[in-house]
């Protein structure tokens, strides 16, 4: 579908908006935990919503538009993770300095060139449900930043930390139903200017650095709805279109194609479009304007001192960026690896174990990404209960050649299910000490001496029964064809 487009000639322009949930200790501005654990609400309220005029008296059209949908709003309240400021029945409490901070760090290593020295937090008019408050909390942490990208500058325009929506849980004839535990949980929003002369793929890339970039904290969200992404799409002689809800990175660059596609057949209006599982859009409501924003007078201004700055500067993070060229170059992973490892909850880990043990990078990355993935999955295995110190053992034993690699996903699932035992304890009790290629060729001539006749697949799926876990595969099937020759 990209081949058939020539992007550059149909003058494609595009903007992103990126937000990352963070991982904060309390919400934005009160002391509600940001876990979600909570699976049951306890009560519920019930509102309806209406337009709120912004300072310079004028109501954003998008508001409007809200407000004629005349929907009824129900909230889910959960035990512990939501009070009376998450439901606008209290005023909001001092800005989370954590949260604060990590946004400044951002900024930084987004290379903003503007850190407002007073912060000023904002109302963002916001009455299409996803807040009981009609109106989103935001202020601006950083301005004219940017990053590097195949030796053209993205020009990073504003990073802003806002309080995230709530979740919605159903829509039936009229009324909706949100989930109130995410309601005030820190985000940042990270736009871009004007990109032009990108294809869909390299918007996708862009997004992608950006994310790694503000992962670089190590102080966000992982899962569902950790991560959104946004954009503004238009062609030549169209008008600006805003997308919402790109859940799925991956889904980015072909949320694009599509919408080029529909501008490109249809005549584009100033409007807001909400991204589908498979990459189209659907009408949500007319763009915002400028009318949306007045001043949040329960909080004042907060001061940045440069003493709290350069602390921050000094103490910024190495850029994930970094590291994964790091990865691919001294630990040879495959860029896709490379990137499943920087993803995942055990990029620490795999940092440490490589410190130390002198296995082999890819095998203990596979380790993290895919082993332990498909053992959670599909046997329910509670790899939380493996201390982390097994691991270690686990890859020295895998340098020192006493199990293979094909032995690691039973071993894991035996360290899983007997806390206090070893991997030695695993590899005796389970008999999976490496056999040579000696003791392998004796099993499988045992088996031909008893059925001579026997074919190639069926000796080699016996053989493997008798020896898996102890032998790389590769090198039982060049044994049991060489027998089968003879």
């Amino acid at each position: 579908m990209d081949k058939k487009i020539n992007y550059k000639s149909v003058r494609l322009k595009a903007g992103l908006e990126l937000h990352q949930q963070l991982n904060t200790k309390h919400k934005l501005f009160c002391k509600c935990p940001t876990e979600m654990k909570a699976k049951t609400n306890h009560s519920a309220i019930i509102r309806k919503q209406h337009v709120v005029r912004s300072e310079l008296g004028e109501a954003d059209t998008a508001a409007q538009f809200e407000f004629l949908r005349d929907r009824t709003f129900h909230y889910q309240i959960f035990p512990e993770e939501v009070c009376l400021v998450c439901v606008d029945e209290e005023p909001p409490h001092e800005l989370n300095r954590e949260a604060l901070d990590i946004a400044l760090q951002v900024a930084l290593l987004l290379n903003c060139e503007t850190i407002p020295t007073e912060l000023h937090v904002m109302r963002k008019i916001v009455i299409d449900g996803s807040t009981p408050m009609g109106f989103q909390r935001t202020v601006v942490v950083g301005m004219n930043g940017h990053i590097g990208f195949k030796g053209k500058r993205i020009p990073i325009t504003q990073i802003t930390l806002e309080e995230d929506a709530g979740a919605i849980v159903e829509e039936k004839g009229g009324n909706v139903t949100f989930r109130l535990n995410r309601i005030g949980v820190p985000l940042v929003e990270i736009d871009t200017g004007i990109l032009e002369g990108f294809g869909p793929a390299e918007l996708q890339e862009i997004a992608y650095i950006i994310g790694i970039m503000v992962r670089s904290t190590g102080k966000t969200k992982q899962g569902i709805g950790a991560i959104r992404q946004d954009m503004n799409v238009s062609i030549r002689n169209g008008q600006r279109v805003e997308v919402k809800g790109i859940q799925e990175l991956s889904l980015l660059s072909k949320v694009v194609e599509f919408e080029v596609q529909r501008q490109m057949k249809e005549h584009a209006k100033p409007e807001t479009r909400g991204a589908n599982q498979d990459g189209t859009t659907r009408f949500l409501r007319p763009l915002s304007g400028s009318n949306r924003m007045y001043p949040e007078t329960d909080i004042p201004p907060f001061v940045i001192s440069k003493q709290h700055l350069e602390e921050l500067k000094k103490s910024l993070p190495e850029p994930l960026i970094h590291k994964l060229e790091r990865f691919k170059s001294k630990f040879k992973l495959s860029n896709s690896l490379a990137e499943e490892i920087m993803e995942s909850e055990y990029l620490s880990l795999f940092e440490k174990i490589m410190e130390k043990v002198k296995a082999d990078p890819t095998i203990v990355a596979n380790t993290f990404t895919s082993i332990i993935k498909d053992l959670v999955r599909r046997e329910k295995v509670e790899i939380n209960r493996i201390y982390e110190h097994r691991f270690f053992e686990l890859f020295e034993h895998l340098a020192d050649k006493k199990i293979i690699k094909e032995s690691i996903p039973e071993i894991i699932k035996y360290l899983a299910s007997y806390p206090q035992d070893g991997v030695s304890d695993a590899v005796k009790e389970l008999n999976l000490r490496p056999l040579t290629a000696s003791e392998v060729k004796d099993i499988a001539n045992s088996i031909l001496s008893e059925q001579p006749n026997i074919q190639f697949e069926k000796l080699y799926g016996i053989v493997m029964s008798k020896v898996r876990g102890k032998i790389d595969s590769q090198e039982v099937m060049h044994i049991v064809k060489s027998l089968i020759k003879k």
